[in-house]
């Protein structure tokens, strides 16, 4: 049995919360794997598996803040399964009679080599890991096996040409982007409107009557009264609204990191000064 324990993450440190277990009792585990998650007031990790083996418990369960050090689980390697008792020797049998040498077949071909053949994780096959690419993180790790990345086809930009997780990003986003869609073609034209009909012919202009005697009778003239001046409105008094419609919202649990920060600012608060000084002075 290999313990598995809460790593200190820092000189300050002393506790961490375990917020979730990358693996469950039973299940087989590599050297290396993440293993759990913890989380502290200083940082949020995944935590590599100290050995290869099964994971055989689990002592703390998700949620829960230990100390460092603490054990959480442990890991089943196969090394200290009882050995099988000896079998006790036949006894010698009488040597037969000599048989005519038979010719013995070819020797089998030799087996590939371990690296030569692909890891299966979930039975889907897994890239190996690129040997000229330097020391890698577990997180880089995880996102190589989740998506099947062969890390030799990638150019890492970190310290030391090192594959970082911006690398990966930008390699699976370049993968998935989908290509330029060909440009429409051009509308038809459109057909030239047809000539307009020809204008009928003017009608010949009535006769005008002979002239008769009018009398003459005047007609009051009306005066337009000036426009009375416009009305100021009275200006609205309801709110004016908001830019955009009502987001929704929802609450998230504060992770250990904030809690911390509250605490510590708070606890600033109280045991730091607040003072304001005010001075006057007459310059006249």
């Amino acid at each position: 049995m290999i313990d598995v324990v809460m790593p200190q993450m820092g000189e300050s440190i002393v506790e961490g919360t375990l917020t979730k277990w990358l693996k469950k009792p039973g299940e087989h585990v590599e050297r290396d794997e993440p293993l759990f998650e913890i989380s502290t007031d200083k940082v949020d990790t995944e935590i590599p598996a100290p050995s290869a083996g099964t994971l055989a418990e689990v002592l703390v369960e998700e949620g829960k803040t230990v100390a460092i050090n603490a054990i959480v689980g442990r890991i089943e390697d196969g090394a200290s399964a009882p050995a099988p008792a000896p079998v006790p020797a036949p006894a010698p049998a009488p040597a037969p009679a000599p048989a005519p040498v038979a010719t013995a077949p070819p020797p089998p071909p030799p087996p590939p080599p371990a690296s030569d053949v692909p890891a299966l994780v979930n039975g889907t096959p897994v890239p190996p890991m690129a040997e000229d690419a330097g020391p890698l993180s577990p997180l880089v790790r995880k996102m190589a096996r989740e998506n099947n990345i062969d890390l030799s086809k990638i150019r890492g930009t970190g310290a030391g040409a090192r594959i970082t997780r911006h690398d990966l990003e930008a390699y699976l986003t370049a993968q998935s982007a989908p290509a330029a869609a060909p440009a429409p073609a051009p509308p038809p034209p459109a057909p030239a409107p047809a000539p307009p009909p020809p204008p009928p012919a003017p009608a010949p202009p009535p006769q005008a009557p002979a002239p008769q005697a009018i009398a003459t009778v005047p007609t009051p003239v009306d005066v337009p009264q000036p426009a009375p001046p416009p009305t100021p409105r009275e200006p609205s008094r309801e709110p004016a609204p908001m830019p955009g419609a009502a987001a929704a919202y929802r609450v998230e649990p504060m992770s250990t990191m904030r809690q911390k920060i509250a605490e510590h600012m708070i606890f600033s608060k109280r045991t730091s000064a607040h003072v304001t000084t005010v001075h006057k002075a007459d310059m006249t």
